[in-house]
């Protein structure tokens, strides 16, 4: 399998094309910025891919649906509370309005496409974009 091809944009490329239209979307956007940012201050994100409603054109989203690639050697071991709560599935749903789904490198790039590959069909099978989140 050839490595994917998604679309790079920064948090204020995300905010103009999917973040502003909407109450719904504005109060998700300020969500996805915080998620992004915790996410980095771990110093271990090496890549966010955002999709699920939010990367379409649906007025009112659910939630923020993400994958995180960290590095390989990353573990939520020795993370403190308030970095921690983004890796806690209920806990990040709660605080975020955001399922983060995340692996580390170690998995390989192959397992990681498997993945965005999975991601990049609705639960009835239509395609819908995924977004690399350059942070």
């Amino acid at each position: 399998m050839g490595e994917a091809e998604f679309a790079g944009l920064t948090l204020e490329e995300i905010r103009q094309q999917y973040g502003e239209s909407t109450p719904r979307r504005q109060f998700l956007f300020r969500r996805l910025q915080i998620v992004t940012r915790l996410l980095s201050e771990t110093g271990s994100l090496r890549h966010l891919y955002l999709f699920g409603s939010f990367t379409t054109a649906k007025p009112n989203p659910g939630d923020l649906d993400c994958l995180a690639v960290m590095a390989a050697g990353f573990t939520t071991g020795n993370l403190p509370a308030h970095l921690l709560d983004v890796f806690q599935h209920d806990l990040c749903r709660i605080y975020y309005h955001a399922d983060v789904f995340w692996v580390t490198e170690a998995v390989g790039r192959e397992h990681t496409e498997a993945m965005l590959a999975v991601f990049s069909h609705d639960r009835h099978g239509a395609l819908q974009p995924i977004v690399e989140v350059t942070v």
